[in-house]
């Protein structure tokens, strides 16, 4: 009886090994994953290359999407193209191209295997996981990289000038009301602004992208939007500021002609001249002034947000977000190859492969100044899908009209509310003769 018994637990730890031993073979069977990425290049060396590293039974084609746009033709319609010929496991594509294929239902949901492997989002920035999720709640993809914006402030021109530094969540109409009390010139009749936003080279874009992240609409149902008491408000914030030379206009700026990368930088990023008491700037720029030290102090504050939507902005840009699409049959490889580049392992390798781009996951030893890329809790990127449902024609009527009535409204030829309405009557023809 004993031998029978010795016998049958024998044979159990047989079969429970050779279960194990076929689970390793398994585990090492060699997989291929197709991926869908901007360029092969710069996605290998980013992600490829170190997925490969710690994952050696797989192997990654790379289909380019740079090799396959053509012109006139949007890019997330030449991705669209390509999921559904090339059998692709794992896409690696912009924010704006989610936002479209996330509500055709183009995309997989991850949430089931977020779940089944207890996947840590905890880390993660709030407004990146509010953008990637979908009305019902459901997480499309994931991100490991992004490109916040921020108030950057000089701290010398306002301790000049006896006033208080910006706070976060400060609003846009504060902003505004800040830069007017700044002199157009230094002491030694140097030019000096109030503020500088990074699409102020295009007034009435810096107008539109304020207004997004402030919870406004410019179209949607067949409508244009403008004609409206909120975006009145925003327009006369913006062209006042550019009408009393409180906005630097890179316009009116001399272009530099030297190569050296300092002045180089400075024509790019016009803050770092030390001249300029405020600037809306991306990430970049905190980078540039984080290398070395400045003839000058400075700090940061969050974007400027409404005082309708103090927790929302628009400041997150994502151009690599790793998702799979909803008709792939085997999904296993490819959330492996999600997990690894989204997941905290990646993000410690982080600051040694992309020194430009911010984590999306906060590290517990991130630096305070950079928390402020962190704090807003709603990321909007709805201007870029309003406009892509418009039609050619009228984009290049909005292309034709919005400087011409801009620059009425700087010379005081009409006002805000008549551009406005007129601009607005305009596109709405033009709509028209070519939806007829």
């Amino acid at each position: 009886m004993k031998m029978k018994k010795l016998c049958l637990l024998l044979l159990s730890l047989l079969i429970l090994l050779s279960g194990c031993q076929a689970q390793l073979e398994k585990k090492q069977e060699p997989k291929t994953l197709r991926i869908l990425a901007f360029s092969e290049k710069g996605f290998n060396q980013l992600y490829g290359n170190f997925f490969l590293a710690t994952h050696p039974n797989y192997s990654l084609e790379v289909i380019s999407i740079y090799e396959n746009l053509t012109p006139g033709k949007h890019m997330t319609d030449t991705i669209e193209e390509l999921i559904a010929k090339e059998n692709i496991d794992v896409l690696s594509i912009p924010m704006d191209s989610y936002s479209v294929l996330q509500k055709k239902g183009k995309l997989l949901s991850l949430d089931e295997m977020i779940t089944k492997d207890r996947f840590d989002l905890a880390n993660y920035s709030p407004a990146i996981l509010d953008f990637l999720r979908d009305e019902q709640g459901r997480i499309h993809g994931l991100t490991a990289t992004f490109v916040g914006d921020a108030l950057f402030y000089n701290k010398d021109l306002f301790d000049h000038y006896r006033l208080s530094y910006p706070r976060d969540f400060i609003t846009w109409e504060e902003v505004f009301e800040l830069a007017h009390k700044f002199p157009n010139f230094t002491d030694d009749q140097t030019p000096q602004y109030g503020f500088h936003h990074k699409k102020t080279a295009n007034p009435f874009m810096m107008a539109l992208t304020i207004g997004e992240g402030s919870g406004l609409s410019v179209y949607g149902n067949g409508k244009f939007t403008l004609n409206s008491p909120s975006w009145e408000k925003v327009f006369e914030e913006v062209t006042s500021c550019f009408k009393l030379r409180v906005c630097f206009d890179p316009h009116q700026a001399e272009s530099t002609q030297s190569l050296k990368l300092e002045d180089l930088q400075k024509e790019s990023y016009p803050f770092l001249s030390g001249h300029i008491a405020m600037a809306v700037a991306d990430s970049s720029l905190y980078r540039i002034l984080d290398e070395k030290d400045r003839d000058f102090a400075w700090g940061m504050t969050t974007l400027p947000v409404s005082a309708e939507h103090p927790d929302l902005g628009n400041g997150v840009e994502m151009n690599d977000i790793f998702t799979i699409p909803s008709n792939n049959q085997e999904t296993e490889g490819a959330w492996e190859f999600i997990k690894y580049v989204s997941g905290n392992d990646y993000a410690r390798l982080l600051p040694q492969i992309n020194t430009i781009d911010l984590p999306a996951r906060v590290s517990e030893n991130q630096e305070e100044s950079i928390q402020v890329f962190y704090k807003l809790e709603r990321a909007s990127n709805t201007l870029i899908n309003e406009l892509r449902e418009l039609p050619p024609e009228v984009l290049a009527k909005i292309d034709e009209i919005s400087p011409r009535y801009m620059s009425e409204i700087r010379s005081d030829q009409r006002t805000v509310q008549e551009s406005l309405q007129l601009m607005e009557e305009e596109l709405q023809l033009a709509l028209k003769s070519v939806s007829e």
